[in-house]
């Protein structure tokens, strides 16, 4: 299952009383000062009760910038976040990249760019 839930998401997400409706979880993270890219991802939940923020980031993907889908579309899966680190480091990718990539999470297996990225 994909997991990404980034810093910006679990900011808002963190004075969340569960269990709360996806409706419910949207009118309150628009109170904070989210990008768009993670209100999207947020509004992309499937619409049913959440009783943990780890419940909504194991339902969430980012939806990737075009930069981060081309410096992974030659990485070789499956790999770790480290691997993919390793790998946008070495290649010299922007810091915009390698600080998205940053905030995966550090126990999961990616077995493609989909397992990291929503299809916009």
């Amino acid at each position: 299952m994909p997991i990404f839930c980034n810093r910006e998401i679990m900011d808002a997400l963190r004075s969340i009383k569960f269990p709360k409706s996806k409706n419910e979880i949207l009118t309150h993270i628009s109170d904070s000062n989210i990008s768009e890219a993670s209100g999207i991802s947020i509004n992309k939940l499937e619409n049913k009760i959440y009783y943990t923020s780890d419940e909504i980031c194991n339902n969430i993907k980012i939806v990737c910038d075009i930069e981060i889908r081309n410096a992974l579309q030659e990485m070789e899966f499956p790999a770790t976040k480290n691997d993919i680190l390793d790998y946008a480091r070495f290649r010299n990718y922007s810091a915009f990249v390698v600080n998205s990539l940053e905030d995966l999470p550090d126990k999961y297996k990616f077995k493609g760019i989909a397992d990291i990225c929503r299809e916009s």
